[in-house]
């Protein structure tokens, strides 16, 4: 069962893609990436989807000039990503 923190990423990821995709067109994959967490109870397959997600988000860098709803998105990734790893 998904976390509410990645719930949370999940209901913003398509948002934040809409608004900043044409600056930061990561995240293409930062949303699908999300999308697939949400539907995976794959144990290596969520590790290796948030190895994937820290890669292209730079380790959930947020990038200057951007919305808090961007702001938000990577920082509920990074706390499901410890989540997981806890």
């Amino acid at each position: 069962m998904p976390s509410h923190s990645l719930k949370k990423a999940a209901q913003l990821a398509p948002i934040i893609e809409r608004v900043h995709g044409e600056h930061h067109p990561e995240l293409t994959r930062v949303r699908e990436i999300t999308q697939e967490l949400q539907k995976t109870d794959n144990s290596a397959r969520t590790s290796a989807l948030f190895a994937e997600l820290r890669a292209v988000t730079n380790n959930y860098a947020i990038p200057r000039g951007v919305c808090g709803g961007f702001e938000a998105a990577y920082q509920a990734l990074e706390q499901s990503d410890r989540e997981m790893a806890a």
